[in-house]
């Protein structure tokens, strides 16, 4: 074997027996395979000649068998080609899934939706639609108690859930709502609002008490009216332009001292202390019914247009309001009763009533 080839060799060299002309092999012997003396020469000599002479055709055969073999070298072996690695098997691309179709609602549909959680729900509900998208939703006093519809409605902005009794707004949670509607409702977990673009957020007659979810929120109106809510320290960087706190136990208003509001009503809360509004930009401030005694810190109130107190409680700093370029004041400012006047009056009435 010779580079993985076989090589076949002739094992035995074979000729046709050559004699000197006159000489002939016995009959037996004809067509042997070999070389033989002739028996009937007489003498040595002549037989080693005659087999002398055998020997060298012999060796010229081989010799020619020899050279024949170099001029016909076996054929050798060729470097077996290099086999390319398996190219890695690549997954096909993923094709990309086609975008959910967003149903395409119509007011029948909402109702069916609203009744299909609120069996007692009568179709009060109004809607806002803008090409098939709800944007704004009014089931107030519409007798809802699950808010599992509003799963699907994930383009609502404004949404009044009032008169109704709801607990649990945590359907709401990752709306971009910017108003918000809950008065007179059961509600008094807000963690499903925390991170909402709220603006305007009314609450008032419901049981909240804790607003740290609204902490950093950028709210311009907020009604807090007849709530349980009495710390507000979660306010202190928030930008309401408008507050209402009527009837809560708030006691402190420290967290106001950096937020510019234009309106803050305290009616009939517990705060008695007004030196955190001094050198506000303050317009218009509701502090009738309150403990309020000392009005010194309104003297740096520049921007105060409108006050509503309650004189028999004032023990000092009466002089500081009068000074105020104020528009309209009065003792008076709810739903039962309003009794504004022009500056000049209010005064002239005051002093005539003592």
């Amino acid at each position: 074997m010779r580079d993985g080839n076989q090589y076949e060799a002739n094992p035995r060299f074979q000729s046709p027996t050559q004699l000197p002309p006159g000489n002939s092999l016995p009959a037996e012997n004809r067509g042997a395979n070999f070389f033989l003396p002739r028996r009937t020469f007489s003498g040595i000599g002549v037989g080693m000649s005659n087999h002398l002479r055998g020997l060298a055709l012999a060796l010229t055969a081989c010799s020619a068998l020899l050279s024949s073999c170099k001029k016909d070298p076996a054929p050798t072996s060729q470097p077996a080609a290099k086999s390319e690695p398996a190219p890695a098997h690549v997954p096909p691309p993923l094709l990309a899934r086609p975008p959910e179709s967003k149903t395409r609602w119509t007011e029948p549909l909402l109702h069916t939706e609203i009744k299909r959680h609120n069996p007692a729900y009568e179709g009060a509900g109004q809607f806002n639609l803008d090409d098939g998208q709800v944007v704004a939703v009014v089931v107030k006093e519409a007798k809802v108690t699950n808010l599992a519809f509003l799963e699907k409605l994930r383009d609502v902005q404004a949404l009044d859930l009032s008169s109704n009794a709801i607990t649990d707004l945590s359907p709401l949670k990752g709306l971009k709502l910017m108003e918000l509607y809950l008065e007179d409702t059961q509600v008094q977990d807000l963690a499903a609002l925390r991170g909402m673009p709220l603006q305007k957020l009314y609450l008032s007659h419901s049981p909240v008490r804790d607003i740290s979810a609204l902490a950093g929120m950028q709210l311009d109106e907020f009604n807090a009216v007849e709530t349980k809510i009495a710390d507000l320290t979660p306010l202190a960087q928030s930008t309401i332009r408008m507050f209402w706190l009527t009837g809560s136990p708030v006691e402190s208003i420290t967290a106001l001292r950096t937020v510019r509001m234009e309106s803050l009503t305290l009616h009939r809360t517990k705060v008695k202390d007004l030196s955190p509004l001094s050198g506000t930009a303050l317009k218009r401030l509701h502090i009738g019914d309150t403990p309020v005694e000392d009005l010194t810190p309104l003297k740096n109130m520049p921007a105060l247009t409108r006050l509503v107190f309650t004189p028999a409680n004032i023990k000092a700093g009466l002089d500081a309001a009068k000074a105020l370029p104020l528009q309209e004041i009065g003792t008076r400012f709810d739903d039962q009763a309003k009794d504004l006047a022009p500056p000049d009056i209010f005064w002239r009435n005051l002093e005539a009533a003592k």
